[in-house]
Parts: C-alpha cells; sequence; structure tokens
C-alpha cells in the first residue's frame, strides 16, 4: 500500500460516517414509504424519514462549515488527475444535494398539509402553504435527488472499494 497523503482530521471523520450510516438509512425507507399500507406504520416511517432528514440538514450544515475551515488533506499524489477531479465534482454533488434535498421534503410536506415533527420535539415552521399540486413537484424533486444521490453514493463506495481492494492503496484509510 502506498502511504495516505494524510489523512482527515477527525471531526470531519465523524461528519462523513455519521452522515452516511443516516443517508444509508434514510434511502430505503424513503424508497418504501409509498408502498406502506396507509396508517400508523406509514406515519411512523415518514416521521422517522422527516425527523432523520432533518439531523442530515443539519450535519450536513455543519460538515460543510467544518470543510470551508479545515481544508481537506492534498489527494493521494499517486492518483490520476481525472480521478481526483471526479472525485472532487461527487464530493461536491454529494453536499449540495444533502443541503438541498431536505428542504424540498420538508416543503412538500408542508404544501401536503403535513408538519415536519423533528422527534416529537419540536415543528418546523412550514416554508410554504398548503398547495396540493406544488406538493406534488417539491416531493418529485425530493425523489429525484434522493434517487441521485444513492447513485452518487454508490459511485463513493465504488470507488473507495477499488481503491482499497483492486489498487491497494490508502485512500480508503484518510477517511477511516
Amino acid at each position: 500500500m502506498t502511504p495516505a497523503a494524510g489523512g482527515y482530521r477527525l471531526p470531519a471523520k465523524i461528519f462523513h460516517w455519521t452522515v452516511a450510516v443516516l443517508v444509508l438509512g434514510m434511502i430505503p425507507v424513503g424508497l418504501s414509504l409509498e408502498s406502506l399500507p396507509k396508517g400508523p406504520i406509514q406515519d411512523a416511517f415518514y416521521a422517522a424519514h422527516k425527523s432523520t432528514g432533518f439531523v442530515v440538514l443539519i450535519l450536513m450544515i455543519g460538515r460543510l462549515a467544518f470543510r470551508l475551515a479545515n481544508p481537506p488533506p492534498p489527494p493521494e499524489p499517486t492518483l490520476p488527475r481525472w480521478q481526483v477531479a471526479v472525485a472532487h465534482a461527487n464530493h461536491w454533488a454529494l453536499y449540495a444535494i444533502l443541503l438541498v434535498m431536505p428542504f424540498f421534503g420538508w416543503a412538500g410536506s408542508n404544501a401536503f398539509g403535513a408538519p415536519v415533527s423533528v422527534y416529537g420535539l419540536f415543528t418546523l415552521p412550514d416554508l410554504v402553504s398548503k398547495d396540493e399540486s406544488l406538493s406534488k413537484t417539491l416531493l418529485a424533486i425530493h425523489a429525484t435527488l434522493g434517487l441521485t444521490a444513492a447513485a452518487l453514493i454508490l459511485l463513493h463506495i465504488g470507488a473507495a472499494l477499488q481503491h482499497r481492494f483492486v489498487k491497494k492503496d490508502a485512500v480508503l484509510a484518510r477517511m477511516t
């Protein structure tokens, strides 16, 4: 294995892995929400999805602030420039999606007429008034962003595993 060009700082690792676990848990929930029978079980899954989405939003704001104040280590010197460019594009696309997607879900819920309660502790203010047509549009955008995030995450995981098991370099070790 070639040595890593410096690892990420502990707060960056904590943000990364906490968001990763939450988002990886939310994707199957989000994909299954509409297929659940209407009633208390579906309501509980929606509530958990909305609450966790808000937590992801707060974590992503913190993560972005930390990253801007503490730039990541330089890329491993053995990486081709095109891989570095693709990795940066993927990272920034994930940052953007994970920052805006919760707002589309939040506003879509408001437009549907459903409040967004965060684990029953407090209710978020409405971003928009009730409007069924707007709700459908906002939630469709939210779903599309979710599928896009899932694809980018698969690319990210695939690249990390390729570095670990095929190239046998230390790229993955920088974030662990």
